[in-house]
């Protein structure tokens, strides 16, 4: 390798060295991101993920004003390291020619040797060049499929910590592209939304929650579970963006309550057990169904379903919302056979209520048990809970 040519070599590493080393978003150093040692970002990661809103760190859909501040200076200065590296990179490979021409007047005593190398020079500047922006894009692009794959995953602190180091990429296409692919899987479907309630900046929230409106009415996803996260993690950014749930939350509801009037349990059932704090949301419209839409047949087979709900409260709640139902039309049959069972199923889920329960499930369980009293005949949760044992071969 003549002179000339060494000398492009060493320009070349200096100019990556230089562009490098200022810290981007997609830096392989992994103490350095975005200015910031990476160590600090995995922890804000982690806080943004276990936030606690209003004293529920299972259901964490409130924006902290404190994480929207930091969370906005970090993507202000990755969106700046960005820039800078690639006007430094820009004015490097500017200065290059100017060099070349340096070295051309200061060295014409090489004549013909040099004019016979400097188109080489050329041309290994313009491919080193090149070679840089592909690697800078290639590493952009694997940064954000890494970041999407942790989504859709479940791995939401990585997840939010690739994203947060992201620069000249929108969430809004990544969403689009992910939903393209899994918008047809409620489970998808709900990470997507998981990954939206996680997110620091409100109104970064506030535009997906939009486009995700619009996404779930493509596929009918509308009038699934995910229809009843999405209207309750919106209610929690309280008025900057307000749907009309009744397209959601009022779709996915209705659906259900025809099913559960119908003795059809499965998809309240497993939507209990996944996402227990959503349920509770819904819980009460839920089992309100058979009250305002009364048949002794729809009682019959809703009977059936405290026996299927995966936790003890859950089951006590589905006793009261039957005895409620029962009582405000008694005088429609005879009440007798169907308060036996359901003293016997109510002192059966008494015993098994563990004994570090909070007082919520044990005045559930009181409120239930004094409904028996309220019935023609007055009898009490007692005295029908001793029936069933009597007369429980003939029910």
């Amino acid at each position: 390798m003549n002179l000339i040519t060494r000398f492009v070599w060493s320009a070349l590493a200096m100019a990556a060295t230089t562009v490098w080393g200022d810290g981007m978003p997609e830096s392989a150093d992994k103490l350095d991101a975005c200015g910031q040692h990476l160590d600090e970002l995995a922890k804000a990661s982690k806080q943004w993920h276990d936030k606690s809103c209003e004293g529920q760190p299972s259901r964490p859909a409130c924006v902290v004003p404190a994480h929207e501040k930091a969370y906005q200076e970090l993507k202000e200065r990755c969106k700046r390291a960005h820039e800078q590296r690639d006007a430094n990179m820009t004015a490097l490979f500017g200065e290059l020619p100017a060099l070349i021409s340096d070295v051309n007047r200061l060295t014409s005593q090489l004549g013909e040797s040099l004019r016979s190398d400097l188109p080489q020079m050329e041309a290994i500047v313009e491919a080193q060049k090149q070679q840089l922006q592909d690697a800078w894009r290639y590493g952009g692009e694997l940064q954000r499929e890494l970041m999407l794959t942790s989504m859709e995953s479940d791995r939401m602190e990585r997840a939010l910590l690739l994203h947060s180091m992201l620069a000249n990429v929108t969430l809004s296409e990544m969403v689009r592209e992910s939903y393209r692919y899994h918008g047809g899987n409620a489970r998808m479907v709900a990470r997507m939304l998981k990954f939206v309630r996680l997110l620091p900046a409100a109104e970064e929230r506030t535009l997906l929650y939009q486009q995700l409106a619009e996404l779930l009415q493509t596929n009918g996803q509308n009038e699934q579970y995910p229809a009843v996260i999405f209207s309750s993690d919106v209610r929690s950014l309280k008025g900057s963006y307000e749907p009309d749930h009744s397209q959601y939350e009022g779709k996915a509801v209705a659906r259900w309550q025809t099913q559960l009037l119908g003795g059809n349990f499965t998809e309240v059932r497993l939507f209990a057990h996944d996402h227990p704090e959503y349920f509770a949301g819904v819980e009460d419209a839920l089992l309100g169904a058979l009250k305002q839409r009364w048949s002794l047949d729809g009682f019959k087979k809703m009977i059936g379903l405290p026996h299927v709900l995966p936790t003890t409260v859950q089951r006590i709640r589905a006793v009261r919302a039957l005895l409620e139902a029962l009582l405000a039309h008694q005088t429609e049959q005879h009440n007798d056979a169907y308060l036996m069972q359901l003293a016997h199923e109510l002192a059966a889920l008494g015993a098994n209520l563990p004994s570090d329960d909070s007082d919520a499930s044990r005045t559930v369980l009181d409120q239930a048990k004094q409904l028996f009293g309220q019935f023609a005949y007055k009898r009490d949760f007692t005295t029908y809970a001793e029936l069933y044992n009597v007369f429980k071969a003939a029910l």
